[in-house]
């Protein structure tokens, strides 16, 4: 009886204190919000009562606690979903850590070493003392805790690496609980089949990484070669305007005029932006693309396909990426980066257009595609066509075409069979 109210008093306070963890990393103006924080104390406290009564300490619970906690902030937080998930996240995976700490000592070492009069006792004092402990050091070094959400906050990639690292830590304790509950094959099987399907998704999504880090490296030798271009040019340059200056000096203004002539006829214009192409670079993917390179826009190709397998001819291909590649210098005005892909997959040619411009607010993307829509000044009934007819010309050789936007990106796809 003594263990289960030690055990749902350290369940209350757990639950305060996931919530009192977001509060204190979300609030504005020193103001904690009393009515979310009793709300989500309340939530987590029942979410894990519920489940542990109705199956009790079954390794699948832990993954069901889990996602349910995460689905309740993100719907209570809604406004503040990720910004919330993160302190949430932090907690839960110190407790993580400390459950298999403390299960592999209770379970593993301690369990079988007291007699069965005094195994309360040293449940209690093996894992809730600890815990209480642990609560203890959490609100003495707050400051310390906000802090490290505010490292973590201020770098997407450490969101992501943490929310994997809790999952992680689930699957440990998850197959400590088969273990020591000599659970039953189905379950066992059930855990393997997650874990798999996770590390399938976890390869996906640091392969995606290092597919960015190459893009970044291959970019920024195009940008060095390009530095050492403009240094060129700026001695040359250099060069060029002391002997203007000599002459003038001199008086020699015949010679001036004769000399400033010949460097305004000779001058060409240099690109300040870079392409990194790693196939043909007279393809029609680059080709089309090449007027971003003049706008100061830098491009990244990674051509895996061959055009003359699809169905579409040339022409009309050639159109629907400069009209797509159009869009996006005129919402870019001579900053970022396009990157163009394209592979085989399925028996499908696959074009994906990728811009860091400007947002597409979502109520656009809906009407994006429609004949004469255009979020700019359309008096004159000049502007929204482009993009119809690209629909127009994708659908009319089978093929279809789709479009997302977030703040860090805009991607449009493209899918043609090939013949």
């Amino acid at each position: 009886m003594a263990l289960l109210v030690i055990d749902i008093i350290t369940s209350i306070i757990q639950a305060i204190i996931f919530s009192y963890s977001i509060q204190c990393c979300l609030k504005k103006e020193n103001k904690i919000n009393k009515l979310k924080l009793a709300l989500m104390s309340i939530i987590f406290f029942v979410i894990g009562s519920i489940f542990t009564s109705i199956w009790g300490n079954l390794s699948v619970c832990v993954f069901i606690t889990h996602i349910v906690s995460l689905i309740s902030i993100i719907i209570l937080y809604k406004n503040d979903k990720f910004r919330a998930t993160i302190p949430y996240t932090l907690i839960y995976c110190l407790m993580g850590v400390y459950v298999i700490i403390v299960s592999n000592l209770f379970f593993g070492f301690i369990k079988n070493l007291v007699s069965i009069d005094y195994i309360d006792i040293a449940q209690i004092l093996t894992i809730y003392v600890p815990e209480i402990l642990l609560i203890y050091l959490w609100i003495r070094y707050i400051d310390k805790f906000i802090q490290l959400y505010k490292l973590i906050i201020s770098e997407k990639i450490n969101m992501i690496v943490l929310i994997i690292t809790s999952f992680c830590l689930d699957f440990v304790v998850a197959f400590y609980l088969i273990i020591y509950n000599d659970e039953s094959k189905l379950l066992k099987n059930i855990i393997i089949t997650i874990l798999c399907i996770c590390l399938i998704l976890i390869t996906k999504y640091f392969g995606e990484i290092k597919q960015k880090s190459n893009q970044i490296f291959e970019m920024n030798e195009a940008l060095e070669i390009k530095n050492n271009e403009l240094r060129k040019i700026k001695h040359d340059y250099g060069a060029q305007i002391s002997y203007l200056y000599g002459l003038c000096l001199m008086e020699r203004f015949d010679d001036l005029k004769k000399s400033l002539k010949d460097i305004i006829n000779n001058n060409k214009s240099t690109p300040t932006a870079v392409e990194v192409n790693n196939n043909n670079e007279n393809s029609l993917l680059s080709l089309a693309l090449k007027p971003a390179i003049d706008k100061g826009i830098h491009i990244i190709i990674e051509e895996k396909c061959d055009f003359a397998l699809i169905n579409m001819n040339e022409m009309e291909f050639y159109r629907v990426i400069s009209n797509i590649v159009n869009n996006a210098i005129k919402a870019m005005k001579g900053k970022g980066i396009i990157i163009a892909k394209s592979y085989v997959y399925l028996g499908n040619a696959v074009i994906k257009i990728e811009n860091n411009g400007p947002k597409i607010e979502e109520h656009h993307l809906t009407d994006i595609f429609k004949s004469g829509f255009t979020t700019k000044d359309n008096t004159d009934k000049s502007h929204g066509y482009g993009l119809s007819i690209v629909k127009d010309l994708v659908e009319s050789n089978n093929g279809k075409i789709s479009v997302k936007s977030t703040d860090i990106a805009t991607e449009f796809k493209i899918v043609l069979p090939i013949k």
